[in-house]
């Protein structure tokens, strides 16, 4: 019982402490934002909301999904043979999208303002990979706190020269130069930490180790990495499809009503999925099961869903006009029509990490193909069948609201399933 209570203290002050970091981080950034969107224009939101997806895909992708597996070995030094094989491929992925940004631009004939965005682009590329590697370190360890600080560095910078940058009226390119500047100061720490460490374990490194640990962990570049790439792929064409069929403008509402949706997931949600991550290593790696937690943390989640977005349902457009000015109240309309879609992402999203812990990706893989699928359809085709008037962009909304509710429901019943069925049985490298 004693050790019962332990374990549930140590949980809970993991997620005080993310959330507290996470809390303040992003009230920052919250707080800007009726300044930020007095400063510039949905259209300009709209490059921004373009710019962050394209950022994200790449740097996602770009370690083959193999810094997941950092936090899973038992021996440090494994650990690290994981981080340096990450960081070997992502060099080649950087490589490679260099090359394809400039052949593109060439082949458009892009003006400078196209080459000064592909280079911002590129270079938070580098920051955010370095984050995410650190990131997963610092889990391994219970770090906790250092992650807590990177996100606060991450938010009062970025937001500063946002801030800056709009009263000096740099366009869209205040917010993207303001958002690479915020992805560099944070990453400092977690490459002066991975410095550090490969002094400690540089002499371990040998290709004769590593080879095991890729057979022991290939279903993160061969499952989790389709898997990761669909998704992110799904949102950068979801958002280049709206921008083309319905405008930069409405894209922008779209995408400012999306990230303040995301304020419970971003808050709350991300802490208590990380520390639920690392908590379920911790009972699988003790031959326990996950069901318990699993209950306890779906059933917290929905509560804590219940009144922010049931807010955001009855008052949205009201709250938006009030906050962000009447120019942003279809921002808050397409929030009311997203917010039961959203409080099912704010459910389901900590819980994700649970198939890498029981070993099924593939599984999820398949559902997460046919959600992708779906969303494509809706924003690719429906437009040409319904229209890309205003109107149709409202039942398109809802039409995709619904549909993904249900599928979010699915995807919460089969974590539920296997969760139930346990680790996938597999060789394992200690």
């Amino acid at each position: 019982m004693l050790q019962r209570l332990h374990l549930k203290s140590e949980f809970l002050k993991s997620v005080v402490v993310l959330t507290t970091g996470t809390v303040m981080a992003q009230a920052v950034g919250y707080l800007v934002m009726p300044i930020l969107t007095q400063l510039y224009s949905d259209e300009e939101f709209g490059e921004w909301g373009l710019y962050m997806r394209l950022v994200a895909f790449v740097s996602t992708i770009a370690t083959a999904r193999y810094e997941l597996s950092i936090p899973l070995p038992k021996h440090e030094g494994h650990s690290f043979l994981l981080y340096r094989l990450s960081i070997r491929i992502a060099r080649i992925v950087l490589i490679v999208t260099l090359l394809t940004f400039v052949a593109y631009l060439l082949s458009i004939g892009a003006n400078s303002t196209d080459w000064i965005f592909a280079v911002i682009a590129w270079l938070s590329i580098i920051f955010v990979i370095s984050i995410n590697l650190g990131t997963n370190w610092a889990i391994r360890t219970k770090a906790f706190k250092a992650i807590s600080r990177q996100q606060m560095v991450n938010s009062i910078g970025a937001n500063s020269f946002r801030l800056l940058f709009g009263f000096l009226q740099m366009s869209a390119f205040g917010l993207l130069i303001g958002t690479l500047i915020g992805y560099a100061i944070s990453s400092i720490w977690f490459i002066r930490d991975y410095l550090v460490l490969g002094k400690k374990h540089y002499r371990n490194y040998s290709k004769k180790k590593a080879k095991p640990l890729l057979k022991e962990y290939k279903d993160f570049p061969t499952v989790n990495l389709p898997h990761v790439t669909i998704d992110l792929g799904r949102d950068l064409l979801v958002a280049a499809l709206i921008a083309y069929f319905f405008g930069k403008d409405i894209f922008g509402q779209f995408n400012h009503s999306y990230l303040i949706l995301r304020l419970p997931l971003i808050v709350i949600g991300v802490a208590v999925g990380r520390v639920f991550y690392q908590r379920c290593l911790e009972l699988v790696n003790d031959g326990r099961s996950v069901m318990s937690l699993l209950r306890k943390t779906i059933l917290v989640l929905f509560l804590l869903s219940i009144v922010p977005f049931a807010l955001i349902y009855f008052f949205g457009e009201p709250l938006f006009s009030f906050i962000f000015g009447e120019e942003w109240g279809k921002s808050g309309m397409y929030s009311e029509i997203m917010a039961l879609w959203s409080l099912m992402i704010f459910v389901v999203s900590p819980l994700s990490s649970l198939p890498l812990v029981l070993r099924r990706q593939k599984e999820f893989f398949f559902i997460g193909i046919f959600g992708s699928v779906f969303q494509l359809f809706s924003f690719g085709v429906l437009p040409l069948i319904w229209g890309t008037s205003q109107e149709s962009w409202i039942a398109i909304l809802w039409f995709v609201t619904i549909a993904q509710t249900f599928y979010f429901l699915s995807v919460l019943f089969f974590t539920v399933y296997y969760a139930s069925k346990g680790v996938k049985a597999s060789g394992s490298v200690q």
